[in-house]
């Protein structure tokens, strides 16, 4: 069997490559000129060695499929860190809550899910509402939005948003950067780089994907790009009703990924610990150095959601930036380093994260990923049915789920 994958973010390197050890020939098609997609690493630029990711971010206490795939390949996951599960760092209007504050607004919003459930397709905004919130809590929850589902809180689905702060423990990162897992993977595939395919035509005999500089042909195909690009896809014959109608349906977080590199390591450390959610953008903050070397500190955070940056440059929302954690330390700083990535704007994602509302993990998602005539497959993290955050492992379950469907039809 010959097979094509389109996409080499981690679900299509990660089926090439299981589909390619079980004895079959691979052949990957992306549209970049690198391998990882939405897992990205910058580095040059950063002062003393150290590496910002850009995209996917944290490796979740219990995502094991992504461990085990870093131990296979030879990759060490940074030990365990806290970004406070009972009483996280909040400051809001320009002033940091007391500890005692920061409990109550914790425990108020735990305390709500208990009391008032959010139901069905209830917004986080309807909800809140409902539950008659505070506005800190209400503060909390769109600053908790913009990471994810990288949503305003009127589409944020409530059922799906993490109101009980319950998964700010066990985080790890890869050593060294993300993005060291996809370019691993490549190692060892037939990976065409700057390839955009643009129609993919399917039929009993086979399948034909035209690129914009040529076709390749193969027996089967997975289609591992983003949700948002299938609907950019084409297909020929079309895609059914059904899966075009599912498409359609679901929904997108959408932001940009902001890092920065300051000089003040200490002063910083000291203000925000490993993180802290603010009222201003980005809504989250977080270090990602703390297992780094070096005397600089690098600066994470996603403006998503209505703090998406809009017409802006990047050197605009970078003094922003600086204007949040100038507030937060309470003293000027020295930034080294600045990046924005907007994966909204990006013409190869689209989109950062998938954001299911109501029931659509179990009605919509099947219908997208479900394939065509033992002949088209689909993966990548939105066909995930994960709950909450964690595109990485879930972009790597969909290629195991994929890999099973389509060594299953080679047999």
């Amino acid at each position: 069997m010959k097979l094509l994958v389109i996409g080499a973010g981690l679900s299509g390197l990660v089926t090439a490559s299981e589909v390619q050890s079980a004895g079959h020939e691979v052949v990957v098609l992306e549209a970049r000129d690198r391998v990882g997609g939405r897992v990205l690493t910058v580095r040059d630029g950063l002062r003393d060695g150290q590496y910002a990711d850009v995209g996917a971010e944290i490796v979740y206490h219990g995502q094991t499929n992504i461990a085990a795939l870093c131990e296979k390949q030879g990759l060490e996951l940074t030990t365990e860190f806290s970004l406070g599960t009972e009483a996280p760092d909040m400051i809001f209007h320009g002033q940091r809550l007391s500890p005692q504050a920061s409990a109550e607004v914790a425990g108020e919003l735990r305390e709500a899910i208990r009391r008032v459930p959010p139901a069905a397709f209830e917004t986080v905004a309807q909800w809140l509402r409902r539950a008659r919130l505070s506005e800190p809590a209400e503060l909390l929850l769109a600053a908790i939005a913009q990471g994810t589902p990288a949503s305003p809180l009127r589409v944020a689905d409530a059922q799906e948003l993490n109101v009980e702060l319950s998964w700010g423990k066990g985080y790890r990162k890869i050593r060294g950067g993300n993005d060291r897992l996809p370019q691993r993977l490549a190692e060892g595939l037939d990976v065409r780089l700057n390839q955009v395919a643009r129609l993919v035509g399917w039929e009993a005999g086979g399948v034909a994907v035209e690129t914009e500089r040529e076709t390749f042909r193969a027996d089967r195909v997975v289609v591992t790009v983003p949700g948002p690009l299938l609907s950019e896809l084409g297909f020929g014959p079309p895609l059914p009703p059904e899966k075009v109608q599912a498409l359609l349906q679901l929904r997108y977080g959408n932001g940009a990924r902001l890092v920065a590199q300051y000089a003040e390591r200490e002063a910083v450390h000291a203000a925000i610990g490993l993180g802290c959610f603010t009222d201003r953008g980005p809504g989250y903050v977080m270090e990602q150095s703390m297992q780094q070397p070096g005397d600089a500190i690098v600066i994470s955070g996603m403006a998503a959601g209505d703090a998406e940056p809009a017409l802006k440059t990047e050197e605009q929302i970078l003094d922003e930036f600086d204007e949040t954690l100038t507030t937060v330390v309470g003293r000027p700083l020295t930034r080294i380093f600045g990046h924005v990535k907007n994966w909204t704007k990006d013409p190869f994602s689209r989109a950062v994260v998938r954001a299911p509302m109501g029931d659509q993990r179990r009605t919509v998602l099947p219908v997208i990923a479900a394939p065509l005539d033992s002949t088209v497959f689909f993966a990548g993290e939105h066909t995930d049915d994960r709950v909450g955050p964690g595109g990485m492992e879930g972009a790597i379950k969909s290629a195991y789920r994929v890999t099973s469907e389509i060594l299953a039809e080679g047999r």
